[in-house]
């Protein structure tokens, strides 16, 4: 058995009982945020909420569909203010037509102009948003997205923070993206592995840089994990949670600090 397959049976064992564990009723109060990462079969999806706002990033592939939004009702949401696409791809925008008129959604933020592949023909009734490269935006009181966006890419990854908690959230994982969040005076101690933690990013350097305590790590059908990537992550003492395994996890955080909810 390889070593990363006996690292990631660890977090199995700890994932807070997932047989046992539910999701908590997503209200937090108006100085708190709670990052709800969803345990879905294909794709990626992830909520944000704080006192005022529900906003989701991603949707996950259509095969995903059943298991996003039973999670969504357990959560007891029935309204979301804001979906952000961090890509266009099917894996992250496959469920968009169905979640705005589910959840009557009113704006929706990409990197570039909505494409059909997310959204049809139907009735666009929700202003959509581009999100520009190295901008600042503020989704919600105390709730901050930095940009990070490669020249030719409609892609975005995002740096988000609310307090002194920081969750790096990565689209895609290659030399440039690296370099340029390298560049910037950033530290997360959160971090959404890029592309299904398939390819050899992040670096060992980048790693070092952004010194993370957390990785997250979504799943894709059909497409294997990267052995030394999980192996380097493992040895750079930063915990890591494969969503297939230990199921949906959330993080409460304050102003000052992050805490695991169970």
């Amino acid at each position: 058995m390889k070593k990363w397959t006996i690292y990631i049976s660890i977090f199995v064992v700890l994932s807070f009982l997932q047989d046992e564990y539910t999701l908590a009723d997503t209200h937090p109060n108006s100085d708190e945020a709670i990052f709800t990462f969803f345990s879905i079969p294909d794709g990626e999806s992830m909520l944000i909420s704080t006192g005022q706002k529900h906003i989701l990033i991603n949707t996950g592939s259509q095969k995903s569909e059943k298991a996003l939004l039973k999670q969504l009702i357990e959560l007891k949401i029935n309204h979301i203010d804001t979906l952000i696409l961090t890509t266009q791809q099917p894996d992250a925008c496959g469920n968009t037509e169905r979640l705005v008129d589910r959840y009557h959604i009113s704006k929706i933020i990409t990197g570039k102009k909505l494409g059909l592949n997310c959204f049809g023909q139907g009735n666009r009734n929700f202003q959509t948003v581009i999100w520009g490269k190295e901008k600042y935006y503020e989704a919600s009181p105390g709730l901050l997205f930095r940009v990070i966006k490669q020249e030719d890419s409609g892609n975005i990854s995002l740096y988000i923070t609310f307090g002194k908690t920081a969750l790096l959230y990565m689209t895609e994982g290659n030399e440039e993206i690296e370099k340029k969040i390298q560049a910037l005076p950033i530290q997360a101690e959160i971090m959404k592995i890029p592309e299904y933690a398939s390819k050899n990013f992040p670096s060992v350097e980048f790693l070092r840089k952004i010194d993370p305590h957390i990785a997250i790590v979504y799943s894709m059908e059909e497409i294997p994990f990267n052995d030394a990537l999980i192996e380097r992550l493992s040895e750079s003492w930063i915990d890591v949670y494969v969503l297939e395994n230990v199921g949906t996890i959330q993080i409460r955080s304050d102003l000052k600090n992050y805490e695991f909810m169970k």
